[in-house]
């Protein structure tokens, strides 16, 4: 067979680029852990040190309306005591008359109301010590339904459970609130 030659050619071998992602990996865990630690909206609530917020799983971070503060012995809202919690357990299912005043002076403040909050009612957080016992809790939020503050919400520290490379779990407390009214 001369005249037909056949030439074998070797397959040259593919190279196929890789990426190493450990490292931008490692960069995108600390971006998270930074995010979640310095986010939200809840600088109002980082003033109330006196104030031992109980914690929670999950939620929302709060709106920056009205804040309602209850320690151990009074009722505030910003730095005026509106009520005496002694005075509020003495008769809890009743509404609490200097916190019904300030409510009342607040959404006069406001002046004419949306359509949204004429049917939802106004938004306030509550922001309550852990300690506090349930009847004062229901005591509050009564009077802020009975004074159209009915969009509540509790505030609490979220804690955010995430498992670190080691596989064990860290936590960290972002204060936030739940939405409790309707």
């Amino acid at each position: 067979m001369i005249g037909s030659t056949i030439f074998y050619t070797k397959p040259k071998a593919s190279i196929v680029p890789k990426l190493n992602l450990v490292a931008l990996m490692d960069i995108f865990t600390i971006l998270v852990f930074f995010l979640l630690l310095n986010s939200g909206e809840s600088q109002k609530i980082e003033n109330a040190k006196f104030i031992d917020l109980p914690d929670s799983i999950s939620g929302t971070t709060p709106h920056n309306e009205l804040f309602i503060m209850i320690d151990e012995d009074k009722i505030w809202i910003g730095e005026q005591a509106v009520a005496d919690v002694a005075e509020v357990m003495k008769a809890p299912d009743k509404p609490i008359e200097g916190l019904t005043r300030v409510l009342a002076a607040h959404k006069e403040s406001l002046g004419e109301l949306t359509g949204y909050e004429k049917h939802n009612g106004l938004p306030v957080t509550i922001l309550g010590d852990k300690t506090v016992s349930y009847t004062l809790l229901k005591s509050v939020m009564a009077t802020c339904q009975g004074s159209d503050f009915r969009e509540i919400s509790l505030a609490v520290n979220q804690v955010v459970t995430t498992p670190d490379a080691a596989g064990v779990a860290t936590r960290a407390t972002v204060n936030t609130s739940s939405k409790v009214g309707g």
